[in-house]
């Protein structure tokens, strides 16, 4: 907290002075060398009320601890007479047409800062670039896009660890043998890709586990309620799934208790949503692994005030992941 308050006070230091000297931004797991600081000239006019546009893969409840930690340091920089208002602009499901739709929507309003949480590389990147090219700066948060000039990357910049991490404790608690399927999240998604990547390796260690079913389940519950269903009935030997997003385990664990499954389908998967740590503490799910949430939408703003002031940011802040089970859920927070 303190490394954090120091920060915040070297950016808003800063900002009245065009230079980052002096200030270090707080050490993390994966973050990467600083790009070089501009000069005063370069700077340009101090902002002191800024305008920002968030565009997430879809509207789901997980953005909203992103969104509290955006407002929190929101209020902080408006104690020290810095404003800073945001729109949120979120497709109604992870459809790469409405989220380039929203994205060329941003664009058109000329924000300080445009937040991209993304969901397809090779439909963002043109947006992205158009958006730098016209002097907007882009960060990145939840999802990564490689190949993309972000300014900076707020989230986990690997995603590998965590489904490797899950994998390991499925195994184990299988003893490491049986059927297991997978719910493989929204094809266009870096994050979920990952860690279905993460989690494959892992399991081709063992090889008395099979993987006998794959399916996108699109970031949506009740696809993912419907899949795991038709899992269980097509697989009557199936013994785990691996969920790589917020949505798919929930939908999983759903499916997993009304087919009378509990206990006998072992279920790990992605991120803290309620439900999810329902079924971590009554069994039904054996592990999550879980994100600082509200940090990603913390940094973002303090990021975005630096960012849309000139001044330097990191290439990556990645504010990591823990693996949290049934000794662990009522006591990780």
């Amino acid at each position: 907290m303190q490394q954090r308050w120091m920060f915040l006070l070297c950016v808003i230091a800063s900002i009245s002075i065009f230079a980052l000297g002096g200030c270090a931004t707080p050490t993390m797991p994966g973050q990467t060398a600083m790009a070089p600081a501009p000069s005063a000239d370069q700077a340009g006019e101090t902002k002191s009320e800024l305008y920002f546009v968030y565009v997430p893969k879809l509207v789901h409840p997980w953005y909203e601890d992103v969104k509290a930690g955006a407002d929190r340091a929101i209020a902080e920089f408006a104690q020290r007479g810095i404003t800073v208002r945001y729109d949120w602009d979120a497709p109604t499901a992870a459809d790469v047409v409405q989220q380039t739709q929203r994205l060329e929507a941003a664009i058109a309003k000329n924000p300080d800062v445009l937040f991209v949480s993304c969901l397809d590389v090779a439909a963002n990147k043109p947006l992205i670039e158009e958006a730098v090219g016209r002097g907007i700066p882009v960060i990145g948060f939840d999802t990564p896009c490689p190949g993309t000039p972000l300014t900076t990357f707020v989230g986990h910049e690997t995603y590998i660890q965590d489904g490797a991490d899950l994998a390991e404790v499925l195994a184990k608690a299988l003893d490491y043998k049986g059927e297991i399927g997978i719910l493989l999240g929204s094809p266009g998604a870096e994050n979920h890709k990952q860690r279905v990547e993460g989690f494959k390796e892992t399991i081709a260690k063992y090889p008395d586990i099979k993987i006998v079913a794959e399916e996108y389940d699109n970031d949506d519950v009740e696809r993912a309620v419907n899949l795991t269903a038709s899992m269980i009935q097509a697989h009557p030997n199936l013994q785990g799934i691996f969920a790589a997003n917020a949505s798919s385990p929930i939908g999983a664990g759903r499916a997993i208790v009304e087919a009378g499954k509990k206990g006998q389908v072992l279920l790990v998967g992605m991120d803290d949503m309620p439900e999810m740590v329902g079924f971590v503490r009554d069994g039904t799910a054996l592990a999550m692994n879980v994100q600082a949430v509200p940090e990603i939408g913390y940094w973002t703003i303090v990021y975005g005030v630096a960012a849309a002031n000139g001044q330097t940011t990191p290439i990556v802040h990645d504010t990591g992941s823990k693996v949290v089970d049934q000794t662990t859920v009522d006591t990780y927070k």
